[in-house]
């Protein structure tokens, strides 16, 4: 009876933190850039015994309990919709690959190509990062902006510089460092070369979260929440007639 309790306790959790990262995906729906997370899910016994045992996963019924756990959290890399907004510093990426952009800690990674001209001249986002080209950070001189689907930058006709685009061909290597910001887990990753690069001026990519969808799974998330809620009651309803029962014997 204790087992059942636990079985059901851990599907509760294991719902309202998928139902969590849903509620998140979706307060980002409207950003831009944003990339979704995927809350995976695996039966306890089969996420247990894979750590505890160093890889095995052949057990015996009766060795473990029941019921399941968050297995991972992984951010879906695919892209979104492109929105035109014709603003020479908006750009956005076609298909992969990274803008690279300098915060105060280290080279970060981003698909969010909301970009402006400081008063200082150097190209930054929305944060207020610097924006990195094959010189370092970018320098816009005064003049009419046009950047090639290569990234090739030029003010006036005359070529300043190339945005460069980072690839991470092991997804698994990249981290989240904010809502659309990446970092790399373990060493640099690979630079694009211009003829693999496709960039649109004067586009944004928006959100890959397809909202229809993430409603529909919070419902059903919230449907399982709810049947081991009850499952939780009726075992503790039955362990306090056991418990009745005994104190009559």
């Amino acid at each position: 009876m204790i087992r059942g309790l636990y079985t059901s306790a851990a599907g509760m959790l294991t719902n309202l933190l998928r139902h969590e990262t849903i509620v998140h995906n979706l307060s980002n729906v409207r950003t831009i850039g944003y990339k979704a997370d995927r809350a995976t899910v695996e039966d306890f016994p089969s996420l247990l015994l894979t750590e505890v045992r160093g890889g095995r996963t052949k057990f015996e019924i009766g060795q473990a309990g029941t019921g399941v756990s968050l297995a991972s959290l992984k951010t879906d890399f695919t892209s979104g919709p492109l929105k035109l907004t014709d603003n020479p510093l908006d750009f956005a990426i076609a298909d992969e690959g990274f803008f690279r952009i300098q915060t105060q800690e280290g080279i970060r990674y981003t698909r969010d190509g909301r970009f402006h001209r400081d008063i200082d001249g150097r190209l930054i986002t929305a944060n207020g990062y610097l924006v990195l080209g094959e010189n370092g950070p970018i320098n816009l001189p005064d003049g009419a902006l046009t950047v090639t689907p290569q990234g090739e930058v030029f003010v006036n006709n005359a070529q300043i510089d190339r945005l460069t685009l980072a690839r991470f061909d092991d997804k698994d290597n990249i981290i989240k460092d904010g809502q659309t910001t990446f970092a790399a887990r373990d060493g640099d990753p690979e630079l694009m070369q211009s003829q693999e690069i496709h960039i649109y001026q004067g586009y944004l990519e928006e959100s890959n979260l397809d909202s229809a969808q993430a409603v529909t799974e919070m419902m059903s998330v919230l449907r399982a929440y709810q049947a081991s809620q009850r499952l939780v009651q009726f075992q503790d309803q039955i362990n306090g007639q056991a418990v009745n029962e005994i104190g009559r014997v």
